[in-house]
């Protein structure tokens, strides 16, 4: 949506902004990412995959588990997404 409200489902584009806009706060990150971005190659950690999992939380009211932060398991940016959206859908909650 590009009136600045938040879908009442996140679907992947969504997601990818509100994973994109919290790793470039990030110092160590660069600030072009994309969906084919590796976590490897922008050297991300579970400090980084916990502020991603805790802002989507926070915007769709998904809670995540500490067993979920392990970012070894995300190949790329758009796993991770496609990761997120599928457990809001598992989930099945409304966005606060």
């Amino acid at each position: 949506m590009t009136d600045g409200t938040t879908p009442q489902h996140p679907d992947r584009e969504h997601v990818m902004e509100l994973i994109t806009s919290v790793l470039t706060e990030r110092p160590h990150l660069p600030d072009r990412l994309d969906e084919t971005t590796t976590l490897d190659e922008i050297g991300m950690d579970s400090l980084d995959l916990i502020v991603v999992f805790s802002r989507f939380e926070e915007k769709w009211g998904v809670p995540y588990s500490e067993e979920e932060t392990d970012w070894t398991v995300f190949d790329n940016l758009g796993h991770l997404a496609d990761t997120l959206v599928a457990r809001a859908r598992t989930v099945g909650r409304e966005p606060r």
